[in-house]
């Protein structure tokens, strides 16, 4: 019996032989009559398929001699088994039995799934979809993409496709395959970040082999992904499952039996019991850290140097702002410190972002009632107001043990007071491209760009070692023109990866060109994009200034205040202001007795000339009509 399929490349087969189908147009048109079997396609319709809203004046007698060759293709001598092209107005129909095609026996097997579903029959539901997911061999009519009917039947089959895996990874959690609903799942969760009820499954597979930190990590993942990307909240459906896994309710998984007071727990010697939960039930809500994270060793140390005292005493009640220019890794370092310091932190582990998908400052009671959430509460118990949410906030979040949160991309001081917990145990760590020198008793953490050797190891570890290792010099070029930025020095290892035959002196000439932002992008991460982000506090006025001290090289106070003009003091709290944002940066100095050095930060002067591309005189005051700097800082800036 002539059989075909459509859930991969369109094919004709027998039980001896694989039919050829001919070319291009004559394939699309058996497509088309497949999608309706023994059904009448009109011909107007099968125009369109064919030469879409362009048909040449002989499209009718084109069409005929495509059914005539399409006709000879499918006769075959087997008992009279086969399938007929037959003309019947206003247009053509496919005679077949439509048991002889993939595509109907594969819908069938999904509706015939459903019902078994509705009656609760897990076995049969499993089996049902595991014979349809059989049929599949890729995405429909594979070689005939750019035909919109096809097309559209393509994305409709998907759809049917993906809710069957939906239906098939209920029933097969129901019957316990926890293991191999986790290994299936977790790559369609990767493919399709937006569908919910695989996100669900996701965090109940974990969960069901005794992963219940990783689900609840794993819905810190998706509340993430879904507020940049969607402005929106994870639905009704996830919450109740995060807030039931935190209960140690049923979808935390299975659990042991408690045993009876006459029959105490027999223990083999020396084994571990397989559930022995303390006293304290530990959350670690973290997004994933970096596999390739690099340096840094020094600013981790100093991040938690009171972990080591958790075992003596309780620590006192810390805030760390972590600071420094867009790019520079903040958020990195402060998740990577999370991780690793989280086993000191039994009372859980908190992260809040404070800005929305599109970088801008989110308002401290949206950020509250999301913290409060991660905290057990339900979101229609929450006040509407924020002093009412600061009142929740301080009596729930009083841990007896050591606490750690995190409050990430904050803007301004304002954001931040609402959410630090009173409670002594609690370590927060903020990170901001502001100092927030506004938060009292808070400690600073200047995040600097990375030193030349760890900038060419980080760009090593994300390019690979073949492609820096064989052109040193234009590694070097690269990660100097990155400024050591780790963010830049990613996107560029980035975009080196995987072009192993392009020279790497060719990306660098690129990124040392007047247009180098250009080359700082990659999938969805801009550089520019995130160094705008960054620098948004930054006024016209400001960035008039940012251009103006564009000398090319490092400068000291004299210099910035004979291109700037006007008083001093003006000149004094100008550069404090760009220096609190981290467009400008004071130099170490190596000699004590030298003039103090300041520096304008990675990219920035080409964010600068950007938004005031015109040239700008040096202010006539002060009589300057050149861009000569002192003696003292006649050496080039390095990096950008």
């Amino acid at each position: 019996m002539l059989q075909f399929n459509v859930l991969g490349p369109l094919a004709a087969v027998t039980e001896s032989d694989q039919l050829a189908l001919g070319p291009f147009k004559q394939q699309v048109l058996l497509a088309v009559l497949l999608c309706r079997p023994d059904s009448v396609v009109p011909v107007d319709r099968l125009v369109d398929a064919l030469w879409s809203e362009d048909p040449p004046r002989s499209a009718g007698k084109n069409l005929q001699v495509y059914v005539h060759h399409l006709r000879r293709a499918l006769a075959f001598d087997e008992a009279g088994a086969g399938a007929q092209v037959l003309h019947q107005r206003p247009g053509y129909r496919l005679a077949v039995n439509p048991q002889a095609i993939d595509m109907v026996r594969f819908e069938q097997g999904i509706d015939l799934a459903r019902r078994a579903a509705a009656q609760s029959d897990a076995p049969r539901v499993d089996r049902l979809i595991r014979e349809a997911m059989s049929l599949w061999r890729g995405r429909p009519f594979v070689g005939l993409e750019g035909v919109a009917p096809l097309d559209a039947e393509a994305a409709r089959l998907e759809e049917r496709r993906l809710s069957g895996l939906e239906a098939w990874f209920t029933a097969r959690l129901q019957l316990g395959q926890h293991h191999e609903v986790l290994d299936e799942v977790e790559p369609l969760v990767v493919e399709h970040p937006f569908r919910e009820v695989f996100r669900a499954q996701h965090m109940r597979a974990l969960c069901g082999v005794g992963r219940q930190n990783d689900a609840l990590i794993a819905y810190d993942e998706t509340r993430r992904q879904f507020s940049q990307e969607l402005g929106l909240e994870p639905g009704a459906v996830l919450r109740q499952l995060q807030q039931e896994i935190l209960a140690g309710g049923p979808a935390a998984g299975p659990r042991v039996p408690a045993p009876s007071a006459a029959e105490p727990p027999a223990r083999v010697a020396g084994a571990t019991p397989a559930c022995d939960p303390g006293p304290v039930t530990r959350t670690v809500q973290l997004p994933p850290g970096l596999t390739d994270f690099t340096g840094r060793e020094q600013e981790m140390d100093a991040l938690f140097p009171e972990v080591v005292a958790h075992g003596q005493a309780a620590p006192q009640w810390r805030v760390t702002v972590v600071t420094g220019p867009p790019g520079v890794g903040k958020s990195t370092l402060a998740v990577a410190a999370a991780h690793a310091a989280a086993e000191d932190y039994p009372g859980g582990v908190f992260h809040v972002d404070l800005s929305d998908a599109r970088g801008l400052p989110r308002p401290p009671a949206r950020a509250l009632a999301e913290l409060l959430q991660q905290l057990g509460e339900s979101p229609a118990t929450l006040p509407d107001d924020l002093p009412g949410l600061v009142m929740r906030y301080r009596a729930r979040f009083t841990p007896r043990v050591p606490a750690l949160l995190v409050l990430d991309n904050a803007a301004h001081e304002t954001q931040v007071r609402p959410l630090l917990p009173s409670a002594p145990p609690v370590t927060t760590v903020v990170t901001s491209c502001s100092r927030l020198a506004g938060l009292d008793g808070s400690d600073a953490l200047e995040l600097r760009p990375l030193d030349d050797d760890a900038a060419l190891r980080l760009l090593r570890r994300v390019a690979g070692p073949e492609a820096v290792d064989a052109e040193p010099d234009a590694a070097r070029r690269i990660a100097r023109c990155c400024g050591g930025l780790p963010l830049a020095l990613r996107i560029a290892g980035a975009r080196i990866a995987p072009r192993r035959i392009w020279p790497l002196a060719k990306f660098a000439d690129h990124v040392e060109s007047s247009a180098g932002l250009d080359w700082f992008t990659v999938g969805d991460v801009d550089l520019r994009r995130s160094l705008r982000r960054g620098y948004r506090v930054l006024t016209d006025a400001d960035w008039r200034q940012i251009h103006l001290l564009d000398f090319g090289a490092d400068f000291t106070f004299m210099d910035a205040w004979l291109r700037l003009g006007g008083e001093p003091m003006d000149t004094a709290q100008a550069l404090n202001r760009l220096c609190d944002t981290h467009a400008l940066t004071d130099v170490p100095l190596t000699d004590p007795d030298g003039p103090g050095l300041f520096r304008l930060g990675a990219f920035v002067h080409d964010l600068a000339r950007e938004h005031a591309p015109a040239r700008l005189s040096v202010p006539p005051a002060h009589g300057g009509d050149d861009r000569a700097v002192s003696p003292a800082c006649a050496a080039p800036r390095p990096g950008r």
